[in-house]
């Protein structure tokens, strides 16, 4: 299967998580993320903005700002890019590229450090710490050069054997499920 036809029968199966399904998966992400020792030791935590049928991320989000996290939030720039910008408040946000919510601050992410926490979305996580996503790469060339932590959260479903992979795909170090955390 190729990386296209598998990105579509993962997001059909993402999709048809029943919403009740979801929330339950939703709050437990969230409470293995928050006790987690790589949260708890992160000073800086990236989050993605939730869109569709992701993982809902605004729980976690409300919970680092209430603990006093640096909480940034990736916005799309126009060469293929990513860059994280520091996030105060769900006022701080406008509808970006591809319809996501991204951050309308100015103060950006510069510097990462081995204790910082990256959350990672993907449409589906191999157990060989493989992720696929949407196929444009803005997370690949962001993990390049990234020093901490990547933590996806994943619903039990979307959890496979492994994933179609490219020589510029990078692994995760954690996936977080419901029921459990693979740590690489």
């Amino acid at each position: 299967m190729n990386k296209q036809e598998f990105r579509k029968k993962y997001l059909a199966l993402r999709n048809s998580i029943p919403l009740s399904q979801k929330q339950i998966f939703d709050k437990s992400l969230t409470d293995k993320i928050l006790s987690s020792v790589e949260f708890k030791s992160a000073d800086c935590i990236l989050l993605f903005a939730s869109i569709r049928s992701e993982v809902n991320t605004l729980g976690l989000f409300r919970e680092c700002i209430k603990q006093g996290k640096k909480v940034y939030f990736p916005k799309c720039t126009d060469a293929g890019k990513m860059e994280f910008l520091r996030v105060f408040s769900a006022n701080d946000f406008s509808v970006g590229k591809y319809g996501i919510s991204e951050p309308k601050t100015e103060e950006k992410y510069t510097e990462s450090k081995t204790s910082d926490l990256a959350v990672i979305p993907a449409l589906a996580v191999g157990k060989d710490f493989s992720r696929i996503g949407y196929g444009k790469g803005y997370y690949d060339r962001f993990l390049k050069n990234f020093k901490g932590i990547s933590l996806c959260p994943v619903y039990p479903q979307l959890l496979c054997g492994g994933v179609p992979t490219d020589e510029f795909d990078i692994p995760l170090n954690i996936i977080i499920t419901p029921t459990q955390s693979l740590r690489r």
